[in-house]
């Protein structure tokens, strides 16, 4: 009996919930999250480019990205929700900028972003 009145309460209690994911609380961590992780490509659907010039801002401040990983990556903006700018260049090849980038703040850490810019040649 004491059974049957538990799984009534679970079933009380997740009709109660709605819309939630869990019964439980969420636990937030220590770790940092990046807001933005940025691929640059050689044209469309070219190589991804591990020595390009990767900038991002804010408005208020700048940040210079370098490439991580295999294949690299560029990463920033860490818990630091905002609208961004991108701008991604590399020798011989024309820049790319993409505006209005949205990093949004999530339970416990930003909710990452990620971006591909496709670098062509002039």
């Amino acid at each position: 009996m004491k059974s049957l009145r538990f799984e009534r309460l679970l079933v009380v209690l997740a009709l109660a919930c709605g819309g939630c994911e869990s019964l439980t609380p969420s636990v937030c961590d220590s770790s940092a999250a990046a807001g933005l992780v940025v691929t640059v490509t050689q044209l469309e659907h070219g190589p991804p480019l591990c020595d390009a010039d990767v900038t991002l801002s804010n408005g208020t401040s700048a940040e210079k990205l370098t490439a991580q990983g295999n294949p690299c990556t560029y990463t920033g903006a860490y818990e630091q929700p905002g609208t961004y700018t991108v701008t991604a260049a590399k020798a011989g090849m024309a820049p790319q900028t993409r505006t209005g980038i949205v990093v949004e703040k999530g339970e416990c850490h930003v909710v990452t972003r990620a971006l591909t810019i496709a670098l062509k040649y002039p």
